[in-house]
This record gives structure tokens, C-alpha cells and sequence, in this order.
């Protein structure tokens, strides 16, 4: 083949691969505007625009854009995973730290154990059971975030939110890197030593840590050297805020070796301490400037990550041996097993810790959404070569159909949730009822002439 055949071919490729990405993008812009317009949070648009592609990919017989294109997920869960991690400050997070770790703890007790023992029953290895236990943990933050900053939500369970997701997914990660290594040893036996299984996740968690803590240092650093008398310091916020996210996205992409131990650092942990590190180390101006940087700049990434779950939520169910009718009704069973799990961990742990009524009856349909990070643990799943692949396959397509499931339902009950504790400002409320200015200005007069 000569070389400029080849180049033509890789040309034809990359242009098949960005044409989709742009019917991507503006299906998502139109579906994003239909559901604002229903009162549903644009993200679910996106979700469903990523599976009218995905038809159009398996029509085409063009699935493998999925995988061209699987960067951007990459890229779009470290800044997911940054943001989070920005928003667990000291300040807040210590105010209520010990609220959040029981509540956390019941949670995970619960939903481990409810979700485990409906796979065992399903008739799956434990092991296998007790990995999905761990990924119905997680709680996908991007979501509960994109409601707070669109409806500029202020109060105790927008303040409690984000330290449970936070800490809920580092435990979360941490115990999936726990239970993947005892299923691999599991199902490798005689064949993995066992110091290597207990090695392996501890400095896979280790290294998450420390990295990712380390550019998140250095980025602290960095920003605060920059000079705020130049007119674009915001821009070289958010340049030098990338070049930290893109740098943990890289690391997680190499496995590293100390003798005969190999290792890989998690893409959810890295640039989640990285963002952990950083707000806690530089001035409170300095980073809401920053973050105000940075939310101007994510929402094309993320709502792209939402458009490729759906994306490959059609591509892996055309493609499934077992009927998708099963499919559904194990993701069913899951979602509400999961629901049911971390409703009960958050009552009686808010019944231990003495927590506000508005956190009991709110919190769990606030971390209802899942998405991100369990189809980040999923997909670790499904390339676990050592795993019996059948369920490897079956668990990723059960995750990927409960987050379209919680994607539907999920960022319409947590606006709701926010709107029922008053936590929505006036302004964006009104926004919300669909109130023009005329008919707030009116209203305000009536509610004013009522009062006196």
C-alpha cells in the first residue's frame, strides 16, 4: 500500500470519525433545547442523542468510532473527577466530615450487601457479585454539579451533597481496586501470586494518591505565581488547570513497574486528589476564579461523555448474545435494589449522626444518577481478561442500561429534590415555573402588597 493511499485511508477514518462527533454535538444542542423546554436538564438530551447515533452507527456497520472517539470520555471523566474534587474543601468538608463518613459507611454496607446478594442469587460467582456490590456504590457527580451551578443552589443539602459523592466514590474506587484484585486472584489461581494481589491495588491506590496530590501541589503552585494584573489571567487559569487534568490523564494511561509488580493508576482517584490538593492549597478568590474558569470550559466534554453512553449502550446491546429483555430486567432490578440500599444507609445513618430532616428525605434522590465513575469500573471489568467473560459482559451492559435508566429519571428527581428545600435561588426559580420579568416583577408586587 503506498503512502499516500494509507493517508488517504487514515484521512477518510478521522473524517467518518469527526462528521459523527458533529452530528453528535448539534443532535445533542437540539435534544439539549427540547428537554430544557419539557423542564428535564439538558444532560438527559445529550444521553439520547448518543443512542440515536448509535443506531445510526450499527446501520452503517461503523461501531468502531465509539472506541476513535472513547479519548473524549477519557479526558471528560478526569475533568468530572477534578471538579469533584474541588469542591471538597477543608472547610466545608471537616464541618460535617464525621456526618458524611457514617452516613457514607451505612450506605456502603447496604447497597454492597442488597446489590451482592441479587447477583448471588442471579447466579453469580461471589466474587463477581461482590464487584458489582461495590460499583452500585458509586454516584455520579457531573450531574448533581450541572443542576447546583445552572439553578445556583445554596443550603445544608447542596452543602452536604457534595462531601457524600465525594468521599461515597473515593471509598468507592478504593474497594473496587480491593475486590477486582481478590476476583482476578480468584479466578487465576495458581497462576497470580498472592502478594501481587494485595500489592497490586495498594499501589494502584498509593500512586492515585500521590500523584495526583503532586499535580495538584504543583498546580497550586503555578496558579498562584500567575499574575492577576494581566487581563487573561483567567485563561491561564484554565491553561494551566488542563495542563494538570490532560497530565493525570496520561498517567492513568501507563502502567508502571517496581520489579515484578505491575500496576496502573485509576483515571477516577488521580485527578480527583489532584483537584482535593489543589482547592485546599491555594486562596478562597483564587479558586472560585478557577472555577469560574473551568465551568466555562467542561460542559462541551461532558455533555459528550453523556452522548457516548449512549452511544455504546446501542452499540453492546445489538451486539449481546442474550436477549435485551433480560438485560432490562436485571438493570431493573439493580436500580431499584440500589436505590432501596442507599435509602436505607442514609436513614440510619442519619438516624446515628442526628441529621437534618432535609437530608433524610432528600439526599439519596440527589445520588440517584450513575454514570461516570461505575461505567469508569465497569469498563475496567470488562477488559479483565482473567474474568469469566460472559459476566464481564453482562454487568457491563446492565451498568451501561441502569445509567440510561437513572439518566432518565435521575437529573429530573434531583431538580426536583433541590426545588422542594428551597435550596433554588429566586431568580433561577423563576426560570424554572417559566416566569418571564413582567410576571416576576408582578408577582413580587403581589407577594409584597400580601405581606404588609
Amino acid at each position: 500500500m503506498s503512502i499516500l493511499t494509507l493517508a488517504g485511508n487514515i484521512n477518510e477514518t478521522i473524517f467518518t470519525d469527526f462528521a459523527f462527533l458533529a452530528l453528535l454535538i448539534v443532535l445533542g444542542t437540539l435534544l439539549a433545547r427540547l428537554s430544557e423546554a419539557l423542564r428535564i436538564p439538558s444532560i438527559t438530551g445529550y444521553f439520547v442523542s448518543g443512542i440515536i447515533v448509535g443506531f445510526l452507527l450499527k446501520r452503517f456497520h461503523i461501531e468502531s468510532i465509539y472506541t476513535d472517539l472513547s479519548l473524549i470520555s477519557s479526558v471528560a471523566l478526569a475533568f468530572i473527577a477534578f471538579e469533584l474534587g474541588t469542591r471538597l474543601h477543608h472547610r466545608k468538608l471537616f464541618h460535617s466530615i464525621s456526618e458524611v463518613i457514617v452516613i457514607v459507611i451505612f450506605q456502603a454496607i447496604f447497597t454492597v450487601g442488597f446489590v451482592t446478594g441479587l447477583f448471588i442469587l442471579l447466579g453469580a460467582p461471589w466474587e463477581i457479585a461482590l464487584v458489582v456490590g461495590v460499583i452500585a456504590m458509586a454516584t455520579s457527580p457531573e450531574t448533581i454539579m450541572y443542576i447546583s451551578r445552572k439553578f445556583k443552589t445554596k443550603g445544608h443539602l447542596t452543602d452536604a451533597i457534595m462531601p457524600h459523592i465525594g468521599v461515597d466514590d473515593i471509598i468507592g474506587v478504593i474497594l473496587f481496586a480491593i475486590v477486582m484484585a481478590i476476583a482476578t486472584a480468584v479466578n487465576q489461581s495458581g497462576h497470580v501470586e498472592s502478594s501481587h494481589a494485595i500489592l497490586e491495588p495498594v499501589f494502584e491506590i498509593l500512586g492515585s494518591i500521590l500523584m495526583g496530590g503532586g499535580i495538584g501541589a504543583a498546580l497550586a503552585l503555578i496558579i498562584r505565581t500567575t499574575a492577576k494584573k494581566d487581563p487573561e489571567y483567567k485563561q491561564n487559569y484554565l491553561t494551566e488547570s488542563v495542563f494538570a487534568i490532560v497530565l493525570c490523564v496520561a498517567l492513568s494511561m501507563h502502567q508502571f513497574h517496581l520489579g515484578e509488580i505491575h500496576f496502573i493508576v485509576s483515571p477516577i482517584l488521580t485527578p480527583m486528589f489532584c483537584g482535593i490538593i489543589f482547592t485546599n492549597l491555594v486562596p478562597k478568590q483564587v479558586r472560585k476564579e478557577n472555577d469560574e474558569a473551568i465551568d466555562a470550559f467542561t460542559p462541551p466534554f461532558i455533555f459528550a461523555f453523556f452522548a457516548l453512553i449512549g452511544m455504546n449502550l446501542v452499540v453492546f446491546i445489538t451486539e449481546a448474545e442474550t436477549s435485551i429483555f433480560i438485560y432490562i430486567l436485571i438493570a431493573l432490578a439493580y436500580a431499584v435494589i440500589r436505590v432501596v440500599g442507599k435509602q436505607v444507609g442514609v436513614v440510619v445513618g442519619s438516624k446515628v449522626k442526628h441529621a437534618p430532616e432535609s437530608v433524610v428525605k432528600y439526599l439519596v434522590r440527589c445520588l440517584l444518577p450513575q454514570a461516570t465513575v461505575s461505567i469508569g469500573m465497569a469498563q475496567v471489568l470488562l477488559h479483565n481478561e482473567a474474568l469469566p467473560h460472559v459476566w464481564r459482559t453482562t454487568i457491563y451492559i446492565v451498568i451501561l442500561i441502569a445509567a440510561f435508566f437513572y439518566q432518565l429519571v435521575g437529573p429530573f428527581v434531583s431538580q426536583r429534590a433541590m426545588l422542594a428545600c428551597n435550596e433554588v435561588s429566586p431568580a433561577q426559580l423563576a426560570y424554572f415555573h417559566g416566569m418571564n420579568d413582567n410576571n416576576m416583577d408582578s408577582s413580587s408586587t403581589t407577594t409584597h402588597s400580601t405581606h404588609h
